[in-house]
């Protein structure tokens, strides 16, 4: 039994979403809804931008659990040295 194709949702140059198997990817396509010539750019692709939104929103993660680490052991160390006066 073979896996199925994996499709990405690309849009054609008026922003009609085609479905796009994987295989035609850097191939050039025509819309079937405007007949509009394009190539089929995984770049371009809701995935892609899809993968690209949750990679930011994991580094701003990230950053904010590192700011409030950092932040949370300086108020420690200035109350540590506020009571050892």
């Amino acid at each position: 039994m073979t896996a199925p194709d994996k499709h990405f949702h690309i849009p054609c140059p008026s922003d009609h979403i085609i479905t796009v198997p994987a295989r035609l990817l850097d191939e050039e396509l025509i819309c079937p809804q405007c007949n509009s010539r394009f190539i089929a750019d995984f770049a371009a692709s809701v995935e892609y931008s899809d993968e690209q939104t949750e990679r930011a929103a994991y580094q701003w993660l990230v950053i904010a659990i590192g700011t409030v680490a950092v932040l949370v052991t300086a108020g420690i160390i200035a109350l540590a040295s506020q009571l050892l006066k």
